[in-house]
């Protein structure tokens, strides 16, 4: 697999009889393509690339590498539009940090507990004189996708800064059977490369398509949001999944066809995502938890357990067997 710039660079320097006489402590015996900044050398030419080959792929004008989870992209985003806002009452605590941490109040729309996500009407209904941002989930945990055209447009007649909390969409747009991306429509998104690509987790990227001088204050947010020791080897992970990514249309289309078969056998939600399977417990007569504990004495684990519904997610790291896994498992319990 092609490896980007940071992983380029980390790997030659790991190759070379070099003389570590910096941080980290481990001076490479844990991972000896761990290492910190080097003055002058690593890592900014690097990151630069890196963020423009990502912000290309995604459409957008710019891209921030996140080592701190799209937790640390959405607090920042929050924090940069200084404005009370508008949110799904379901969002990520992220978004409720970034609106204590900016000083400014949100007010919630939607049903708590709805598997899916907010609307224009939902956005209309809530909107006053003294708001100027809408937060949207998009993706929801269960795979439904928001109408992000429609909501940009409003936002746009309206003069509202439109952020996406899209973590759980990294991998949209990398295949026709996905949902289409959607970090060209709003003014600000963050996907996690850690959940849905190839990437280590905590790995995550901000895009924005705002001017040179709203994004570099964007990137002010980001680093206080952040660590100022983030690890190297985690953003090159993201780097590398994003190529990746661009190369794994094959993989989902081996997938679509066997995960189809599985929906057609179980009551699973009728998602966007094809690749996000929710089961609804109710539908299918059983205890959430109680089945969930069989599945991991199966050795099948899940991603979310609720009081109604279990959340199995593939990746195009997944194989057409590991669908056949699951149709097994869940075919001895229900």
């Amino acid at each position: 697999m092609k490896k980007g710039h940071l992983h380029e660079f980390l790997t030659e320097y790991a190759a070379g009889d070099n003389l570590r006489l910096h941080t980290p402590g481990h001076k490479g015996k844990l991972c000896d393509i761990d290492i910190t900044e080097l003055d002058g050398v690593f890592p900014d030419a690097q990151i630069e690339a890196a963020e423009r080959d990502i912000a290309a792929a995604y459409n957008a004008k710019h891209a921030r590498l996140l080592a701190c989870g799209s937790s640390q992209g959405v607090k920042a985003a929050v924090y940069f539009a200084a404005a009370n806002g508008i949110a799904d009452v379901n969002s990520h605590r992220s978004v409720f940090d970034g609106f204590k941490l900016s000083g400014k109040t949100v007010k919630t729309v939607g049903r708590r507990g709805d598997v899916r996500p907010i609307t224009v009407k939902d956005i209309d209904g809530a909107l006053t004189p003294d708001i100027g941002c809408v937060v949207v989930t998009s993706p929801t945990y269960y795979g439904f996708v928001a109408d992000v055209d429609g909501i940009a447009d409003y936002c746009k007649r309206k003069g509202l800064l439109f952020i996406v909390d899209g973590a759980h969409g990294a991998h949209f747009g990398f295949s026709p059977l996905l949902p289409k991306a959607f970090a060209d429509k709003c003014d600000i998104c963050n996907v996690s490369a850690h959940k849905t690509l190839k990437a280590f987790t905590q790995g995550a990227i901000l895009l924005d398509n705002l001017s040179e001088r709203k994004s570099d204050k964007l990137f002010e947010a980001v680093k206080i949001m952040g660590t100022t020791s983030p690890s190297y080897p985690l953003y090159a992970s993201i780097e590398d999944a994003v190529i990746a990514a661009r190369s794994d249309e094959k993989a989902y289309a081996a997938l679509y066809g066997p995960i189809g078969e599985l929906r057609g056998r179980f009551p699973f939600l009728k998602n966007d995502d094809f690749t996000r399977l929710v089961l609804d417990c109710e539908r299918a007569g059983v205890s959430p938890k109680e089945l969930n504990a069989t599945l991991v004495g199966k050795g099948v684990y899940s991603e979310l357990v609720t009081d109604k519904y279990i959340v199995f997610l593939f990746t195009a790291a997944d194989s057409a067997e590991n669908v056949q896994r699951l149709y097994a498992a869940l075919r001895a319990c229900i």
